[in-house]
């Protein structure tokens, strides 16, 4: 997590009268931690944005740092968001850059006829956090979508996984005439297929080529503290039916197996949890997207035969692979 993010969950503190010091030290964070370091790891960040929603006890605390995660204030990271050509582009380098503003919420963007759906997920982390880190990004979505590309808020849908509470003047105030699901059984932004299409008004096609590859940079020092999942995934992604080992990972990205363990290990995560990510990625993708039988989808993911698909599967989504297939393309019979 970058440094500003962290500044603005201060200022937030700070407004409710939850001094800095305080902060870090129920936290257990020593000052210099946050002086010495660009960026923060997961756990790190975790453990601050944990220890900030017990001191402030605001459940909308999530959506009031949404509110101030506009992309004029996110540094390099905004400019090359803001000078991006269309929404669905900015969206795309929001996946890219995730880890820098959110480190512990993986994000995905599946698409079908009607919708681009940006899926927020942090299934490993509390409930409340859970919960704030979704409607931070929630709200800075909508938020910057209102100054960029206001078109694109057209028929936008949120949904939630948690219930409706009394008071939903925050929620009004942010979202406005977007169209809010509580208790949903995924956390996602919903947008119209063709808002994908709609142009940045500030977009800047030689200014976001430079803020681009300064970001990339920026990730890419050694004195960063992960961001190592990200090339990962990206990986398994492109290796889809081959499925490399931990051991020719690390050597793909030229860095020792220990080392690459540890990278993942700071960011919360480990290289079997991103193999099954990326499994499930793709297999929504063969499920929604083809008629290939389940046999068929479990050996391009690396399965040796369907039954142990079906079970990993199911633990992902809690769902099997007949289920999902017909809820999103309505087939009368399950192929299982």
């Amino acid at each position: 997590m970058h440094q500003f993010v962290i500044s603005y969950i201060g200022d937030l503190l700070k407004a409710q009268g939850v001094e800095h010091d305080e902060w870090l030290y129920k936290a257990g964070i020593a000052g210099e931690t946050l002086d010495d370091a660009e960026f923060l790891n997961a756990a790190v960040a975790d453990r601050l944005c944990g220890t900030a929603i017990v001191l402030c006890k605001d459940a909308d605390l999530g959506l009031k740092l949404g509110q101030n995660l506009t992309v004029a204030s996110l540094g390099m990271f905004g400019y090359a968001l803001m000078t991006s050509p269309t929404v669905g582009s900015t969206l795309k380098l929001l996946l890219r850059y995730n880890r820098a503003l959110l480190p512990s919420v993986d994000i995905t963007l599946q698409h079908n006829e009607r919708f681009s759906q940006l899926l927020i997920k942090g299934e490993h982390l509390p409930k409340s956090l859970q919960r704030f880190y979704v409607d931070a990004m929630n709200a800075s979505i909508v938020t910057n979508l209102k100054i960029l590309a206001p078109h694109a808020l057209e028929d936008l849908e949120i949904e939630l996984s948690y219930p409706s509470s009394s008071d939903t003047a925050l929620l009004d105030a942010i979202f406005g005439d977007c169209q809010i699901r509580f208790n949903a059984d995924r956390c996602a932004v919903n947008i119209p297929a063709q808002s994908l299409l709609v142009a940045m008004q500030t977009s800047d096609s030689l200014a976001q080529d430079i803020f681009r590859r300064h970001c990339d940079r920026l990730l890419a020092r050694d004195s960063h503290a992960g961001f190592v999942s990200e090339p990962v995934k990206r990986e398994l992604l492109d290796s889809r039916s081959f499925f490399p080992t931990s051991a020719m990972m690390a050597q793909r990205l030229h860095i020792s197996e220990s080392t690459l363990q540890r990278r993942l290990a700071k960011e919360g995560t480990k290289y079997q949890r991103l193999l099954d990510e990326v499994r499930y990625r793709l297999a929504l993708e063969y499920l929604h997207n083809t008629h290939l039988a389940t046999d068929e989808i479990a050996h391009l993911l690396g399965f040796n035969n369907a039954t142990n698909f079906r079970r990993a599967f199911k633990r992902w989504s809690s769902m099997t692979p007949s289920e999902v297939r017909l809820k999103s393309v309505g087939m009368s019979q399950p192929e299982e």
